[in-house]
């Protein structure tokens, strides 16, 4: 199959922990793409943007939440690799939302 450019950006809830948290949290989703056997780009991925205010509230266990933490990464895998990353990354309870779209 045809290796394609992903780009990944995730909200993880604020409530998670601090920076030690979010970086774990982050190393988990890139251990996500990794074992899928994907590859991500330039070796690690972009730095976290940080706590940010949400447009709108999202309701995330049960409380609604208008801050999160964004994270952007981009990886190369080829297609039947994405339904695995998105499996783990939707099984991830910190994660609020995520967008996962083709970079071509």
């Amino acid at each position: 199959m045809r290796v394609r450019n992903y780009e990944l950006m995730y909200i993880i809830d604020p409530r998670a922990g601090g920076d030690a948290e979010y970086a774990a949290i982050t190393d988990r989703v890139n251990g996500f793409i990794t074992s899928a056997g994907a590859t991500i780009a330039d070796g690690e991925p972009l730095a976290p943007t940080g706590r940010r205010k949400l447009a709108y509230p999202i309701r995330h266990n049960s409380q609604d939440l208008t801050e999160g933490f964004y994270v952007f990464s981009q990886f190369q895998a080829e297609p039947q690799q994405i339904r695995v990353i998105e499996r783990d990354i939707k099984l991830t309870e910190s994660i609020m939302r995520y967008l996962l779209t083709v970079n071509e």
